[in-house]
């Protein structure tokens, strides 16, 4: 066994005893039902198990009672079902409900331990999900005297359930550790992350991590810990060790000047030559997060190129760097998608890979016209899904055994001939459609690799790809493998070999490319284009750009091209820029947009240059002044709040119950973001919240105007008002307390932060948005999106409006569908 391995078990066992301290509890039965949900991966689902326990806190299943159709066109009933020693299994768990109850002789506050799980209601608050059973979630819950209640959403197939009892209420929990590798060669401070675990009723605010690492301490304050809740944090430590070896990093726990917990933690100390990880504070939510290296062995004075390399499902940034060998000319970056799994490199996943391949280029100094990008399984889909989406970042890409797309690789289907209320919900998702985009592949180079017997992707998604590339791509290889199935490596010579060919052209050489994006908020910019604002959100847009290049003996003299003409054909789009900096030197400058010429511009060369479209015809225009109009930078949709390093903020303002409900929903979709993104978001009191306290960060408000008091500060202007017992949207009034709503709308106060709201207009309304589908890739909202509870057995028909906000986020100028 490794030493790292060994490291692994020791730290589970430490943690596990610290756990099981006096009394373990496991259920012996329950209640077991199969699945009747449709529309896994959709913000619109049905889902009447849900229904039932959610509209009527006293549903108790009844043994053979009916729930629906099951996914076979069975009837699903009800069923009992056995556990060995916790552990209920059933086919009918993928994706199906398990009910137990616990009768507890004492109200307190134990740890459930609970894995194989997308949700957990326990006494009907929600409760974050395990849902890859990585028995990562050791849940504080309160316990009442009495019968308690649990509803399982199952996974795989597999449910585990047992209450511990605890000896500490504030402690760390060892595994599940972000955490950096030393480095032989450097001495500075680095960033690590560990869980501390709150099992009391007070929010922690006043505790502190003292880090020593060979003799040095370093000190970090903790964010605050919400109560009953696990929170992962940041702490540094000093990297100060010269000498190859496996060390320890001691971490001390204080509540002010009271030390509560300690722990010793295996730090690996390498050298450059070898794979190492690095980690970095995410811009998305504040959270540790790390990539892997494998250094390639660079010639003094040479400007190394990065290979940017995307893991497949389980593997990670470390297994995937490890498969690589050191090159000559290039570095391999790994990143991590958030999580083994995270989010399919689509939504938060890749915006992961931007972030570390944006830290990586300025760390390692690595040529931007040299920057590859590849990836197995999974990550061969994310190279399909980065490759079309950002074309001008890649001089060539290589997708290996991947889905070509995320309705090839999740099922997830696509509505051929949807309702004006349903193709809302398809134009949010519309960044996922890769076929829709792939004339962006003309921008790179393409090497698509694949086994022909492959039994994990078929290898049929890469044929579709050469045929359909093969109609229109002249610059693509294609390599089948006879009788490889999927994992057969990824460190190929013949791909090495052909990005080696490959680097990205200056502007001023590219005769023609075109580019086409979801919205400029998910990819705005290709070669010397910025999309800005579309003419109707979220509906593909783009251009079509030609323009005169210099001749070869105009390049091999370096001549300065004196007259220059650029075309565009433009899609859906209202607003753009040209930057011109390559037609700096141009005597005449000439730019023809659709059917409007605009000549003499040669004192734009050099500089940039604005296009507006109004009824029909485009016009120069100035920069826009505003930020607070849409724009790449805050666009929309409704998961576009969800960065900028978000804070949560939940209500104090309203009845018990309400407040109730909006700190249990904040916390649930934490713990949900930790498990599924790797995440640590800030949880804050809305009578705690100033926008300067907080600012430039996206807020995600729990509540309503009558009850979240952050409301006023924040959306005091919005055209979405709801308050209890009413919900307005323009000058349309819904009254009733059952209607929820989802929105984004953007802080006033800040050129990139949003808020995105989670309300209602009644504890009825806020049990109906009180699952986090929109932290699955592919289930994507639009701007606004109002419905009932009704939804979840009646799927569209109970969404009552959604739809996108105008380019000044009114609604009058918007595109929004109500469902009369």
């Amino acid at each position: 066994m490794s030493k790292h391995s060994l490291f692994i078990l020791l730290a589970i066992f430490i943690f596990s005893a610290s756990l099981r301290a006096q009394q373990t509890v496991s259920f012996p039965e329950g209640m077991v039902v199969g699945s009747v949900s449709q529309g896994a991966r959709s913000a619109v689902f049905t889902d009447p198990v849900f229904y039932r326990f959610n509209i009527n806190t006293n549903y108790t299943p009844a043994e053979d009672d009916s729930v629906g159709m099951g996914r076979r066109g069975n009837v699903e009933r009800w069923a009992k079902i056995e556990s060995t020693e916790g552990v209920f299994k059933s086919p009918k768990l993928n994706g199906g409900y398990l009910f137990v109850t616990y009768n507890s002789e004492k109200s307190g506050i134990q740890i459930l331990e609970v894995s194989g799980h997308s949700e957990i209601y326990v006494n009907g608050i929600p409760r974050g999900g395990d849902v890859y059973n990585k028995h990562l979630m050791f849940l504080p819950i309160e316990l009442k005297k009495g019968e308690n209640t649990f509803w399982v959403k199952g996974s795989r197939g597999e449910v585990k359930m047992q209450l511990l009892e605890l000896e500490k209420p504030i402690a760390f929990m060892q595994r599940d550790m972000t955490i950096p590798d030393f480095l032989t060669t450097e001495n500075n401070l680095k960033v690590g992350a560990i869980r501390i675990l709150n099992s009391t009723q007070q929010t922690q605010g006043k505790l502190r991590i003292v880090a020593e690492a060979n003799g040095v301490k370093t000190e970090t304050a903790v964010s605050s810990i919400v109560p009953l809740t696990m929170r992962k944090v940041a702490y540094s430590v000093m990297d100060s060790f010269t000498m190859k070896d496996t060390v320890r990093v001691h971490l001390k726990l204080y509540l002010g000047n009271k030390l509560i917990d300690e722990t010793s933690i295996p730090y690996f100390v390498r050298t450059p030559e070898e794979r190492y990880s690095r980690t970095f504070i995410s811009g998305i939510d504040g959270s540790v997060q790390y990539f892997s290296v494998r250094e390639g062995n660079i010639a003094p004075d040479t400007k190394p190129a990065m290979f940017l390399s995307l893991h497949g499902a389980s593997v990670e940034a470390r297994r995937q760097a490890a498969e690589y060998k050191a090159k000559d000319w290039g570095h391999v970056i790994c990143p991590t998608n958030r999580r083994d799994y995270g989010f399919d490199w689509e939504d938060w996943g890749r915006l992961d890979a931007l972030e570390v391949q944006q830290i990586a280029e300025e760390m390692y100094g690595t040529d931007p016209a040299r920057t590859f990008l590849t990836g197995h399984s999974m990550g061969g889909h994310g190279t399909w899904q980065l490759g079309v989406l950002y074309p001008g970042k890649w001089a060539a890409i290589s997708p290996l055994s991947g889905w070509y797309s995320l309705f090839s690789y999740a099922n997830k289907e696509q509505l051929t001939d949807p309702s004006p209320l349903e193709n809302r919900f398809v134009r949010a998702s519309n960044s996922s459609n890769t076929l829709e985009m792939s004339r962006n592949y003309l921008q790179h180079g393409i090497y698509i690799q694949h086994g022909d017997s492959d039994n994990v992707v078929p290898v049929e998604q890469a044929r579709f790809m050469r045929e359909h590339l093969g109609q229109f791509h002249p610059d693509f290889a294609y390599l089948e493998y006879p009788e490889k199935k999927h994992w057969f490596g990824v460190d190929f010579s013949s791909i090495f070999n052909y990005f080696n060919e490959h680097s990205i052209p200056e502007n001023g050489d590219v005769k023609t490319f075109e580019f086409r994006s979801p919205s400029p908020g998910v990819s705005a910019e290709s070669r010397f284009v910025t999309l800005w604002q579309q003419e109707k959100p979220y509906e593909f847009c783009g251009v079509n750009v030609t323009q005169t290049i210099p001749n070869e003996t105009q390049k091999k003299k370096g001549e300065i091209l004196k007259n220059r003409l650029i075309t565009v054909e433009s899609e859906n789009l209202k607003l753009f820029k040209l930057d011109l900096k390559h037609c700096a030197g141009a005597d005449t400058l000439q730019v023809e947009v659709d059917d409007d010429s605009f000549e003499n511009l040669a004192a734009f060369a050099g500089n940039e240059v604005w296009f507006a479209k109004e009824n029909e015809s485009w016009s120069l225009t100035d920069k826009p002044e505003s930020t607070f109009g849409k724009n790449p930078l805050r666009y929309g949709n409704f998961k576009d709040a969800f960065r900028h390093n978000m804070v949560f903020v939940y209500s104090t303002a309203g009845t018990k119950e309400e407040n109730d409900w909006s700190l249990n929903k904040a916390r649930f979709d934490a713990e949900t973001f930790y498990y599924r993104g790797n995440g640590s978001i800030d949880l804050v009191a809305d009578k705690d919240f100033t926008p300067e306290k907080f600012k430039d960060r996206s807020v995600i408000l729990f509540g309503n105007a009558s009850t979240n008091a952050a409301w006023k500060s924040l959306l005091a202007d919005c055209p979405v008002q709801i308050k209890r017992g009413e919900l307005n949207v323009g000058d349309k009034t819904l009254a009733g307390t059952g209607y929820g709503a989802y929105f984004i709308y953007p802080r006033k106060d800040s050129k990139i932060a949003s808020v995105g709201v989670i309300s209602g207009s009644g504890i009825d309304g806020f049990r109906a948005v009180t699952p986090n589908r929109y932290f699955r890739s592919g289930a994507s909202i639009p701007d606004l999106m109002v419905f009932t509870s009704d939804m979840y057995v009646e799927g569209i028909n109970a969404v009552k409006a959604a739809g996108y906000f105008g380019n000044d986020w009114s609604i009058g100028a918007g595109d929004i569908v109500w469902n009369e």
